[in-house]
């Protein structure tokens, strides 16, 4: 009833465990996440795949497995953290070039954490994961920048715009 109103929320948790009550509210939330500054999504093993009709300005995810990349590459937040991700290093080459040649316009931080992003050997952007940390990139345009950190399987990317 409050998203009816146009009420604009600071922050709003959720947690999204898979019970038909759950499910109801996001469906109704999903809609106005855009009257949503921070969203923070807790989630269990056996939640639903929450479909997001709109996105907030920020998004933090903890459990985040169901989160796929097909989400990540269709989010407009301007803060994005997934923690416990399945996402891995041929992701982040799809992330990172999508960036490169001006998507996620938006951005401004990203963070992407868990098991399946390692020191694996495989390349992405062409370089091993152990290049990246301190790595600035610059996209296709020039008129951004972004610093990125590796830390124990997990990437950051910090997003600084050209004045």
């Amino acid at each position: 009833m409050l998203f009816d109103l146009q009420v604009k929320f600071k922050k709003l948790t959720i947690e999204l465990d898979g019970s038909e009550d759950r499910v109801l509210l996001w469906n109704q939330i999903s809609k106005k996440l855009e009257l949503v500054e921070d969203l923070v999504i807790f989630s269990g093993m056996n939640q639903l795949t929450p479909v997001f009709a709109s996105w907030p300005q920020n998004i933090n995810i903890t459990n985040s497995a169901w989160f796929t990349l097909e989400h990540l590459l269709a989010c407009t937040c301007t803060r994005i953290t997934l923690s416990w991700t399945h996402l891995e290093n041929k992701d982040l080459e799809v992330i990172l070039r999508k960036w490169k040649a001006g998507g996620f316009s938006n951005l401004e931080y990203l963070y992407i954490g868990r098991q399946n992003i390692t020191n694996n050997g495989e390349l992405i952007l062409g370089m091993n994961w152990r290049e990246f940390d301190g790595m600035v990139f610059q996209t296709d345009d020039g008129s951004k920048k972004a610093t990125i950190n590796t830390l124990f399987s997990s990437i950051e990317m910090s997003v600084t715009r050209f004045e």
